[in-house]
């Protein structure tokens, strides 16, 4: 299997999973989070079936994921309760997608220095980028899940660089 071929898996991977959460999340807002990120893994996955075909790739968004997310979580920090039996189990499923995540980030940086084209290049940089703010977003929904009465006040997440 080519690197074009294992990418492109990884990125389906990430998709079929982060569409599993979204689906069987019961909170709204946290749903959106991973239906968004679903679509970014998504997105990632055209770019490589493109870059496969020796077509052009769609564009790389820059989508203001962690914006977007202070405002969910704002939300939801109003009425989020953890009583209950939840739809899926949040701490094993935070856990897998920073497993999904983390495999994304070292194998695209092993295959970068087998990349010639400038273009490309650039864009898997942007890739890693936007693997590295899934992470961000992983673990503050693992830190908002523990202690939801105290997020808003979370200094790390009201003062974090936007990507």
């Amino acid at each position: 299997m080519n690197m074009l071929d294992q990418a492109v898996n990884i990125e389906s991977e990430g998709m079929r999973f982060y569409t599993d959460l979204s689906e069987k999340t019961a909170d709204r807002g946290i749903a959106g989070i991973f239906g968004f990120f679903a679509r970014e893994e998504k997105r990632h996955c055209e770019i490589f079936e493109a870059w496969k075909k020796n077509v052009v790739a769609p564009d790389i968004d820059d989508t203001g994921l962690l914006g977007k997310a202070d405002q969910v979580f704002r939300t939801i920090s109003v009425h989020f309760k953890t009583d209950g039996v939840p739809a899926i189990n949040h701490g094993d499923a935070y856990k897998k997608a920073l497993v999904l995540e983390e495999k994304s980030i070292s194998f695209y940086n092993e295959i970068s220095g087998r990349i010639d084209d400038e273009e490309q290049k650039t864009v898997l940089k942007l890739i890693i980028h936007q693997e590295h703010a899934h992470i961000k977003l992983i673990n503050q929904l693992m830190e908002f899940q523990r202690h939801p009465g105290e997020w808003l006040e979370n200094a790390e997440w009201n003062h974090r660089e936007e990507y």
